[in-house]
């Protein structure tokens, strides 16, 4: 265990945790309220008068603000106060730190790599998922970042392609040039052959449309062994 960490360990209370490492302190499950206080408190001292250690005092912090003994109420901004962080910093540590336990995390890795992943990701095995690759590929976390933004960016363009909302769409089109054509009714009533030979052009994609859903229609009550199926038929495999 590197000497720096050896002696980060050392300026803590020894019945607070159980274990530390690069990544982490596991809080005693039996630490109580008093207990907690004097270790963020030490934690946070830590971090405002060492120079060398940002990343793991702030998961420490991360860990300890987690821990189930936590107040509930006003503890961030109190200990990033004293630690010299921002209230942002201590609040993503807080999440990480719920996200991956210390026991999921990657010693192969930084504790930016867990915060990229943390913050991008909910479900543990999408965590586990990216910590294995990053790790495997041994990814700069600069990398890591653009991976994770063109991966949620291709998703959100899936998610809203449309594909699934399009009938949706289409339906809500329809019912408004129904309600359109029905409203002016007294209108293209009135309307000239010569307007009404144009109207047809205008709208020749739509009569289309008309023609092939009212045989789909036909189709579908027509008796069973007359039906014909298209491509696009559930039942075809």
């Amino acid at each position: 265990m590197p000497t720096e960490l050896l002696h980060l360990i050392s300026a803590l209370p020894a019945k607070a945790f159980t274990g530390a490492s690069h990544l982490g302190l596991a809080v005693a499950s039996d630490l109580d309220e008093p207990g907690w206080h004097e270790l963020i408190g030490r934690l946070a001292q830590l971090a405002q008068t060492t120079q060398g250690s940002r990343q793991t005092l702030t998961a420490w912090l991360g860990d300890v603000l987690a821990h189930e003994r936590a107040p509930r109420r006003g503890q961030i901004a109190q200990c990033a106060s004293v630690a010299g962080l921002d209230p942002g910093t201590l609040r993503n540590a807080k999440l990480v730190c719920r996200r991956i336990p210390m026991s999921r995390r990657h010693d192969a890795l930084t504790w930016s790599h867990h915060c990229e992943i943390a913050l991008a990701f909910s479900v543990p095995e999408e965590i586990e998922k990216w910590l294995g690759l990053a790790e495997k590929e041994g990814l700069p976390t600069a990398e890591l970042r653009q991976r994770i933004r063109h991966h949620l960016a291709e998703s959100r363009s899936d998610a809203h392609s449309g594909v699934s909302t399009v009938p949706f769409r289409l339906m809500r089109d329809l019912r408004t040039a129904a309600r359109t054509a029905e409203q002016l009714r007294g209108v293209w009533r009135r309307w000239p052959a010569s307007t009404a030979e144009l109207a047809l052009t205008e709208i020749q994609g739509l009569t289309g449309f008309i023609d092939a859903i009212r045989k789909r229609s036909a189709d579908y009550h027509a008796p069973t062994g007359n039906r014909s199926f298209g491509p696009c038929d559930p039942s075809v495999n």
